[in-house]
């Protein structure tokens, strides 16, 4: 039985000069001065060639996944160079109700098919645009030690956007953990593994951004691939044009509630890096939204289409075992997603020890507590940030 789980303070640690990306729901902010994430380039994904449009999720199977053997061989982390996008003045947000939930990915309130996108987090790629108003925000290495992310939206919760990306390519493990939503996923192409599963899975209907140019555009003041787009309005029509709008799985979705943050907060905020100290990411606690707000590197992390930093009401950190693919001229590597594991969740304040379940690559990802009641969040959006070791956490 489901019970609200005691919360910790958070430190806020520098970023992974990768990492960048937020989850929606952002309250209103203040200006925040910002420090320009510089480019470089890594090199792109093959693109597959193109299949036939997918159709509705039939019942679930099960896809194969390998675990990867752990290395503690560190991979290269771009250096950015100048990055020339003008951060446009912040506009107020609404905060996420607590009386409605508003903003809150809540199983057994799942109308319509989530969208999931894949989103570009290398220096060229920042600011990137609609991390602020997704529901559940996962972020994990990609490759060179650059991070990429999972915006999840949902029509009836989250806002519409006018803007996502940029669109990126899958992984593997990135496609697993989308299998458990049954979404419409949207990427980039991506490495022969991932695009394998996404184009023969029938837990999620593809959407791949590359071969989507009626719902989809290149944005021209940005260096491709790091310029592809697309938006609420679009990813609503696909699904309506390929009659997979309609949704009705009740596995979908976390448990949240509105219980009271600690006073005082006995966590103020959490940092975390997934190869070294330069790819450091964290978040910083509000009292006065019951939020937090993320950094990058020591700065705000913002987002491109508002200005404003990037805030959530809930963040899990969650170890996964990773490993370079030897061999792999991409230097590709390998994420256990598919398992269990240690986690901490932080919210109100506070932060619990907990540990995260995925059964198989067709099941949803779960958290539970020590007594293994899965965890209750506090109402609004969720932000998961999968790291090969708790170690690289830590929290004032």
């Amino acid at each position: 039985m489901p019970r609200s789980i005691p919360f910790v303070r958070l430190t806020l640690l520098p970023l992974l000069v990768t990492t960048l990306a937020a989850c929606g729901g952002t309250p209103t902010v203040p200006d925040q001065p910002v420090a320009a994430i510089a480019p470089t380039v890594v090199p792109a994904t093959a693109v597959p060639s193109p299949t036939a449009s997918p159709t509705a999720a039939p019942s679930p199977t099960t896809a194969p996944t390998t675990v990867p053997t752990p290395t503690t061989e560190p991979t290269a982390i771009p250096t950015p160079t100048a990055e020339p996008t003008t951060i446009s003045t912040p506009t107020p947000q609404p905060d996420v109700s607590v009386v409605t939930g508003e903003g809150s990915f809540a199983r057994g309130n799942i109308r319509q098919r989530p969208w999931m996108v894949m989103i570009d987090n290398h220096p060229d790629a920042y600011p990137q645009s609609g991390l602020n108003k997704a529901a559940v925000v996962f972020e994990g290495l990609a490759e060179y030690g650059v991070t990429r992310f999972i915006g999840v939206f949902q029509d009836g919760v989250t806002e519409d956007v006018g803007e996502i990306g940029p669109v990126r390519s899958t992984r593997l493990y990135f496609a697993q953990w989308a299998m458990g939503f049954h979404p419409v996923y949207a990427y980039a192409g991506g490495s022969p593994d991932g695009v394998k599963l996404a184009e023969t899975t029938d837990q999620f209907i593809k959407f791949d951004a590359l071969r989507q140019p009626k719902y989809t555009w290149r944005d021209r003041k940005r260096v491709a691939p790091h310029n592809l787009y697309t938006s609420s309005s679009l990813l609503r029509a696909f699904a309506e044009d390929k009659q997979v709008a309609v949704f009705n799985d009740a596995s979908v979705g976390y448990l949240f509630d509105n219980s009271t943050p600690a006073s005082p907060p006995t966590v103020n905020g959490l940092d975390y890096f997934f190869l070294d100290q330069r790819s450091r990411a964290g978040f910083s606690y509000d009292q006065a939204t019951n939020g937090y707000y993320r950094s990058m590197r020591g700065h705000p992390h913002i987002d491109r289409v508002t200005g404003q930093r990037l805030w959530t009401r809930n963040v899990v950190v969650m170890q996964v075992t990773e490993a370079a693919r030897p061999g792999d001229e991409k230097r590709r590597i390998d994420q256990a997603v598919v398992g269990s594991g240690p986690a901490r969740v932080f919210n109100g304040g506070r932060s619990v020890d907990v540990t995260w379940r995925k059964t198989d690559a067709a099941s949803p990802l779960r958290f539970y507590d020590a007594d293994d009641n899965e965890i209750v969040f506090a109402e609004g959006p969720i932000w998961i940030a999968a790291i090969p070791a708790l170690s690289r956490l830590t929290q004032r």
